[in-house]
C-alpha cells in the first residue's frame, strides 16, 4: 500500500539531573563539593531513507521517544548522554508542525537529515558551582525536559517526468514499456491507486525518472475522487508527459480533454500551469492514418505538437521518451539561469536578538520575565537545595533583570513570574 500522509509525535530525551556531593576525606565531616552533572538528553532526527518507499510505517507506530541522560555521580561525574535517535523517512518527505502547520523542513536528498526535536541539556551538579565565594555549595540543577513535537508528514514523490491523463488513457502501459515498471494494467475506467515510478533508459549514457501519476477526474483541485491526493506529486516533477486517447473509442474528445486536465492544474497550484510538457496521443494502433493527422492538426492549431503513440506496440514510443529528454535539458538550463541570477542579486542579511535578551511585562498584579536563557535557569534550579534562592538572585541582577523590574515599578514583594514560575521579589 502507498501511503503519502501521516503525523507523528516525537519526544526528545530529558536531560539526567545533577547531584550535590561533598568529598569524604578522613577527619573532615565534609570535603569540598564533587557532585557531577547530567548527562544530555538524546536528540531526535529524521533521515530520508532511499530503499523507504512510502509512510506506512507509521500507520502502526506515530511515536517515537529518545532516552534521556543519566544523573550525575559523586567525584564530579557526568551522568552518561543519550544515544541520538533518527527515524528514517522517504526521499521527498516534506515535514511540517502539525499545530501550526509551518514547513519545517523538505528531505528532497538521499541521507539528508534535520534536527527535529533537541534532547534536554544535563543539570548541573554541586561542583560547577562552586567558587570563592562559596566553597561548599548546596545547589544543583535539575536535568532539562526534551522538546515534544507533533509533526504532520508529507511525501511527494521525486520524479524527473510525471505521466499524466485521465484514467484508462495508458499512462501504466507507457511506464511498463519505457521502463522495468510493471504496474497491473487493465481496461478500467476508475484510477489505479498508486503511483508507479520507473527509469527510463534514452540510451546508453543517459537516462530520466518517470512516474505514473494516478489518473486526475475533473473537479480533481477540489478533491473530487481522490482529488489533490496524486495532484501534489506534480510539484516535484520538471517535466509532464500528458497523455490523450485520440483514438475516440470512448467518445471522448482528447482536445477537450487536454483543456480540462490544464485547468485542473492550474486550479490546484498556478505554479504547475508553467510546467513544460510534451503532449502523447496514444492509441494509434485502434485508428487509421489520417485519423491520426487530423488529430495532430486540431493540436497544431492550439499551438500544441501532438507526438502519436502506441504504448501497446511501442510505436512511435522512442521518439517520444527522446523529446522528453531534450525537455529535460532544455528545462535543466533554464533552472542554471535563474540560480546564475539569483547569485548575482542583492542579499538581505537578517539579525536575530540573542538568547540572552529578557522584557518584562506587566500583567494584572505580577511581572513576567520573557528571556529564553533566564525562563530555563529558573525552570532548572531545585530550589529547594540551600543556596538556590541566592543564586538565582544575583544571575538575575547580573543580567540586569532586577534593575528592569524596578524600572518597570516593581517593588519588595511584587510577584515576579518566571518560565511559569512565580517568586516574591526580595529586595
Amino acid at each position: 500500500m502507498f501511503v503519502d500522509e501521516a503525523t507523528i509525535t516525537v519526544k526528545a530525551g530529558d536531560g539526567g539531573h545533577g547531584v550535590i556531593s561533598f568529598e569524604h576525606q578522613l577527619g573532615q565531616r565534609h570535603g569540598g563539593p564533587d557532585g557531577g552533572n547530567g548527562g544530555g538528553g538524546g536528540d531526535v532526527y529524521l533521515r530520508a531513507d532511499k530503499s523507504v518507499n512510502t509512510l506506512l510505517r507509521f500507520d502502526k507506530k506515530n511515536t517515537f521517544q529518545a532516552d534521556s541522560g543519566k544523573k550525575g555521580g559523586t567525584q564530579d561525574k557526568t551522568g552518561k548522554s543519550a544515544e541520538d535517535l533518527y527515524i528514517d523517512v522517504p526521499v521527498g518527505t516534506i515535514v511540517f508542525d502539525g499545530e501550526t502547520d509551518e514547513k519545517l523542513a523538505d528531505l528532497h536528498d538521499k541521507g539528508q537529515e534535520i534536527l527535529i526535536a533537541r534532547g534536554g541539556s544535563g543539570g548541573r551538579g554541586n561542583k560547577a558551582f562552586s567558587s570563592s565565594r562559596n566553597t561548599a555549595p548546596r545547589i544543583r540543577e535539575w536535568g532539562e525536559n526534551g522538546e515534544e513535537r507533533y509533526l504532520r508528514l508529507e511525501l511527494r514523490m521525486l520524479a524527473d517526468v510525471g505521466i499524466v491523463g485521465f484514467p484508462n488513457v495508458g499512462k501504466s502501459s507507457l511506464i511498463s514499456k519505457i521502463s522495468a515498471q510493471k504496474p497491473k494494467i487493465g481496461n478500467y475506467h476508475f484510477t489505479t491507486m498508486d503511483p508507479h515510478p520507473g527509469v527510463v533508459a534514452v540510451d546508453e549514457w543517459n537516462e530520466f525518472v518517470a512516474v505514473d501519476i494516478p489518473g486526475i477526474i475533473e473537479g480533481a483541485h477540489k478533491g473530487k475522487g481522490l482529488g489533490d491526493q496524486f495532484l501534489k506529486h506534480l510539484t516535484r516533477t520538471r517535466v509532464l508527459i500528458h497523455m490523450v486517447d485520440i483514438s475516440g473509442v470512448e467518445g471522448r474528445d482528447p482536445l477537450e480533454d487536454w483543456k480540462v486536465f490544464r485547468n485542473e492544474l492550474r486550479e490546484y497550484d498556478g505554479s504547475l500551469e508553467g510546467t513544460p510538457e510534451v503532449v502523447a496521443g496514444n492509441k494509434i494502433d485502434l485508428i487509421d492514418p489520417e485519423e491520426v493527422e487530423k488529430q495532430k492538426k486540431r493540436f497544431g492549431e492550439e499551438g500544441l505538437e501532438l507526438y502519436p503513440i502506441s504504448a501497446a506496440t511501442g510505436e512511435g514510443v522512442d521518439k517520444l521518451v527522446k523529446e522528453t529528454y531534450e525537455l529535460l535539458q532544455q528545462e535543466d538550463e533554464r533552472v542554471e539561469e535563474e540560480r546564475e541570477k539569483e547569485a548575482r542579486g542583492d542579499h538581505k542579511v537578517y539579525r536575530f536578538e540573542g538568547e540572552s535578551g529578557f522584557r518584562v511585562l506587566q500583567k494584572e498584579d505580577k511581572y513576567v520575565v520573557e528571556g529564553r536563557e533566564i525562563e530555563k535557569l529558573a525552570q532548572k534550579l531545585d530550589f529547594s537545595t540551600e543556596d538556590a534562592p541566592d543564586y538565582f538572585h544575583r544571575r538575575l541582577e547580573k543580567q540586569g533583570v532586577i534593575s528592569k523590574l524596578k524600572e518597570k515599578g516593581a517593588r519588595d514583594g511584587s510577584i515576579i513570574e518566571i518560565g511559569g514560575m512565580e517568586f516574591e521579589l526580595v529586595l
